[in-house]
C-alpha cells in the first residue's frame, strides 16, 4: 500500500509540473509566433489595388469590411510584424493608411483605411523564384465603370472614313508577378515584355490604318481572363501577348510563337456553353456581338466550335507571317507556330498569339533582350509580320481593305519615336540616309520625337507596307557550304529556304544559285 501511494504521488507531481510548463507557455513574453510579416508592397492597376504581405510561411487569415469610416480588416493567425508597415506609397489608390496591432495575444490585426468603398478579394501564394509565401489582398474599385486599358493614339484622317485595324498588345505578367527571372537573378520577364510591347505600340501607331491598344500600360498585374476581355472591349482584330522564356539550362535560345490547341479549344467551348447564362460570353468580334444565351446548348456549342476553329486557323497563319519576318532579326527556336494550353489565347473570335521573344536563362540572349535597340528590332519584325498578314487578308471595312480593293496606296510617312536615329529609319525602310535627308529637307541627321518624315519611293506607289518588306536576294553556293549554314547566315528557317528553292532535301552543289526569300 505504501508503494502504491508513492507512485500516485509521483504521478500527481508530474501532472502539476506539466501544467506549470503549459502555463509558462501562454504567459506574456513567452509567446512564439508561427509567421512573421517581413514586408508589404502595393501595386495600382486601372481597376484595382493589390497589396502583398510577404510572410515567412503560409498563414491562416480572415478579412472583412467596416463602415464609418470605411476600413478593410485583416486578421492573421499566430503572426506578428517585423519592422513597420508605414513605408507604403498610397498615391493614386483608395488606401489612405495602414496600421497593425496584436489581437488575442497571438494574432495580428491589420487595418487598411480607405477613402471610398472597395470590394476586397484575397488569396495566398506559395514561394516562387523571387518571393516566399505571400498573402495577397486585391481592393476592387466600386461605383465606377471598369477602365479599358488603352493608350489612345492621335486622331488621324482616314480615306472615306474606313476604320483602323486594331492590334491588342499584351505585355505578359506585371506587378507582383515577375514572370521568368534572368540568369543573373535581376532581369525580369515582366520588364522585358513591357518594353517590347511599348516598342510594338510605337511602330504601329506610326502607321496609317492601324490602331494599337496596350492591355497593361505599367508595372501592374492584369488577370489572365481579363486580358482577352480588354482586347474584345477595344474591338481588336488580333491579340499579341509578349513574353520571354526561361529554361533549366543556359543553352536554350530563340523565338517561339504559340496558338491555342484544338483539344483545349474544345474544353473551352464546353465551359463557355455551361456558363452562357451569365451573359458574359459573346461572339462576333468587331462586326457585332452575339450573346450565346440566345441559343440552345447544341447550337451555341456549334457556333463556338466554328468560331474557335476559325480563330485557331487564323492564329496559326498570322504566327507563320510573324515568324517569317522575325527570322531576319532573331534565332527561331521553332519555325512554325506551336499549339498549347494558354489562358490568354482562348478568344473564339480574335486571332490570338503568345510570342516568346527569347530565353532569359541564356546570358547572351538575355543581355540582348534588355537593350532598347534589340527590343526595337523585335518590334519591327513583329509589326512587319502583322502588316504582311493583314495585307493578304485585311478585315472587311478597314482602311487597308479599302486601299487594297481600290489599288490605292497610302502616303509613306513615318513618325519619329523615342530612340530613333535617321540612319536606323533609313535602314528600316530600305533607303539611303542621304536620300532620306534630301527628301525631307534636312540639313543634318538631327531629328526630333513626333517629327513626320516622308519615306522616298516611286511617288504614291510605295506604301508603309512595302517599305517594310525587302526584296528577295540570291546566294551562289561556295565550296564547303551547307544548306543549314546558309539559312543561319541569312537568319531564315531551313524549311523556308527549301520551299523558296523547291528543294526536296538539303543536297546542294557548288555554283548553284539559291533564292534567299525576303523576311
Amino acid at each position: 500500500m505504501l508503494r502504491s501511494r508513492k507512485t500516485s504521488s509521483t504521478c500527481i507531481s508530474l501532472f502539476r509540473f506539466m501544467a506549470f510548463l503549459s502555463l509558462l507557455h501562454i504567459l506574456p513574453g513567452t509567446v512564439t509566433f508561427a509567421a512573421e510579416i517581413n514586408d508589404v508592397r502595393l501595386w495600382r492597376s486601372p481597376e484595382y489595388t493589390r497589396i502583398v504581405f510577404d510572410v515567412d510561411e503560409k498563414v491562416e487569415y480572415s478579412i472583412f469590411t467596416l463602415e464609418g469610416p470605411d476600413r478593410i480588416v485583416i486578421d492573421i493567425a499566430n503572426s506578428q510584424v517585423r519592422g513597420t508597415l508605414s513605408a507604403l506609397d498610397f498615391k493614386d489608390s483608395p488606401v489612405t493608411g495602414i496600421r497593425s496591432a496584436a489581437r488575442n495575444e497571438r494574432d495580428l490585426r491589420v487595418v487598411l483605411d480607405v477613402a471610398n468603398v472597395v470590394n476586397p478579394s484575397s488569396f495566398t501564394l506559395p514561394p516562387n523564384g523571387e518571393f516566399g509565401h505571400r498573402l495577397v489582398v486585391d481592393l476592387y474599385d466600386v461605383g465606377r465603370e471598369p477602365v479599358i486599358a488603352t493608350i489612345q493614339p492621335p486622331t488621324r484622317p482616314q480615306l472615306d472614313q474606313r476604320r483602323d485595324i486594331v492590334v491588342a498588345i499584351d505585355a505578359g505578367h506585371g506587378g507582383e508577378d515577375p514572370g521568368a527571372i534572368g540568369f543573373d537573378g535581376r532581369i525580369k520577364e515582366k520588364d522585358v515584355a513591357l518594353a517590347i510591347a511599348r516598342a510594338i505600340y510605337d511602330r504601329l501607331n506610326a502607321l496609317p490604318g492601324y490602331h494599337p491598344v496596350m492591355i497593361r500600360q505599367g508595372d501592374y498585374y492584369v488577370q489572365l481572363q481579363r486580358r482577352p476581355e480588354i482586347a474584345r472591349q477595344n474591338r481588336a482584330d488580333i491579340f499579341l501577348s509578349i513574353h520571354a522564356d526561361s529554361f533549366s539550362t543556359a543553352r536554350a535560345e530563340g523565338v517561339t510563337i504559340y496558338a491555342l490547341s484544338q483539344s483545349i479549344a474544345e474544353d473551352e467551348n464546353i465551359r463557355r456553353v455551361q456558363e452562357k447564362e451569365n451573359g458574359a460570353d459573346l461572339l462576333g468580334g468587331v462586326s457585332g456581338d452575339t450573346s450565346l444565351r440566345n441559343f440552345e446548348d447544341d447550337l451555341a456549342f456549334t457556333l463556338l466550335d466554328l468560331s474557335m476553329a476559325w480563330s485557331i486557323e487564323q492564329s496559326i497563319t498570322a504566327g507563320s507571317y510573324i515568324l517569317n519576318t522575325l527570322g531576319s532579326v532573331a534565332t527561331l527556336r521553332r519555325d512554325k507556330a506551336q499549339q498549347g494550353n494558354l489562358w490568354v489565347l482562348r478568344s473564339p473570335d480574335i486571332p490570338s498569339l503568345l510570342i516568346e521573344t527569347g530565353y532569359l536563362s541564356n546570358p547572351g540572349e538575355a543581355r540582348k533582350l534588355v537593350t532598347s535597340n534589340y527590343q526595337r528590332q523585335l518590334a519591327d519584325g513583329i509589326v512587319r509580320g502583322v502588316m504582311n498578314y493583314f495585307q493578304d487578308r485585311p478585315p472587311e471595312g478597314t482602311l487597308v481593305a479599302w486601299q487594297k480593293q481600290n489599288n490605292i496606296r497610302p502616303e509613306s510617312e513615318y513618325t519619329v519615336q523615342r530612340g530613333d536615329s535617321l540612319s536606323e529609319i533609313a535602314q528600316r525602310f530600305g533607303v539611303s540616309t542621304s536620300v532620306l535627308r534630301a527628301d525631307n529637307g534636312l540639313r543634318s541627321d538631327t531629328i526630333r520625337i513626333g517629327q513626320r518624315l516622308t519615306i522616298p519611293g516611286s511617288g504614291q506607289a510605295m506604301n508603309s507596307f512595302e517599305a517594310f518588306v525587302p526584296a528577295d536576294s540570291e546566294h551562289t553556293i561556295s565550296r564547303g557550304e551547307t544548306l543549314s549554314e546558309i539559312a543561319q547566315k541569312y537568319r531564315i528557317s531551313l524549311s523556308r529556304l527549301r520551299e523558296a528553292n523547291q528543294l526536296r532535301n538539303d543536297t546542294i552543289r557548288v555554283g548553284q544559285v539559291l533564292i534567299i526569300p525576303a523576311s
